[in-house]
């Protein structure tokens, strides 16, 4: 099985303190160990980064750090570059759908996933998600523990 990770769940599998960390480290650490198939975009990749170095944690993720868990991720990932057609599909999608502003950054999640002929976008935003997929597309999953229950 192949699975897209958006930014809500590479965030809860490096940060040990967030309350989803136990449910998105082992969907990691089954990409990790090849139980799965692992993808993301690059789009996920600056999310995360941006997300890690404004966290309200003590201490502070300075953003080296960030880039190191970034690094990190490439190596079990495959990230998927971002395309002027990604980005074509993610603003038509969206368009019509009659959806506005930032849910733009969740549709460019759900056609690089498609892009990447993905089985599943795994999420902790549901509701922001499946608005952006038909019945016959990607299924959006809210990472349960363990991945093993959806599988």
């Amino acid at each position: 099985m192949k699975v897209a990770l958006d930014t809500s769940v590479l965030v809860a599998a490096i940060v040990g303190g967030h309350r989803h960390h136990a449910r998105a480290r082992c969907w990691l650490l089954a990409i990790e160990n090849g139980q799965l198939q692992g993808t993301a975009s690059w789009h996920a990749m600056s999310e995360t980064w941006s997300v890690l170095t404004r966290l309200p944690v003590t201490p502070k993720i300075a953003p080296h750090a960030a880039w190191a868990a970034v690094r990190r991720l490439r190596t079990m990932l495959d990230l998927i570059p971002p395309t002027e057609r990604i980005y074509r599909a993610a603003l038509a999608r969206c368009t019509g759908r009659q959806l506005t502003s930032g849910v733009v950054f969740d549709a460019l999640h759900v056609v690089t996933a498609e892009e990447a002929r993905a089985d599943a976008l795994l999420t902790f935003n549901h509701a922001d998600f499946v608005r952006l997929v038909g019945k016959e597309s990607l299924r959006i999953i809210v990472p349960p523990d363990p991945p093993s229950v959806v599988l």
